[in-house]
């Protein structure tokens, strides 16, 4: 039963990283290419008091900043929790590899 266990968490860790990995390096790649957030704060920087502009780049910083926490937290996320995955596989791994010796109880010493 143990080694199932191994093997799923083993399989759920490799899926965790590759998943997270995967997913913040997409989102790092939308971030570094969203031409329009550029365009959006070129005509806010021009115009910081117009109300239009300014709503214009709230919505455009929303979704850029978004793209950014999501390539950093996808990353960050999927190294560390497939990692943790990949280590209490190797735990379990491990306390299944040594068998616990039956050893006899103790014998408690009397005083005297």
């Amino acid at each position: 039963m143990g080694s199932r266990m191994e093997a799923w968490l083993r399989v759920l860790g490799i899926v965790v990283l590759a998943f997270g990995v995967g997913l913040g390096a997409y989102a790092a790649t939308r971030a570094l290419g969203d031409t329009e957030f550029a365009e959006v704060v070129t005509r806010y920087e021009r115009h910081p008091e117009h109300p239009l502009f300014q709503a214009e780049y709230y919505a455009a910083a929303v979704r850029h900043y978004g793209l950014v926490a999501g390539a950093v937290g996808g990353i960050f996320g999927g190294l560390v929790f497939g990692s943790l995955l990949l280590g209490i596989a190797s735990v379990l791994a491990r306390t299944e590899d040594s068998t616990p010796v039956s050893a006899p109880p103790p014998e408690t010493q009397k005083a005297g």
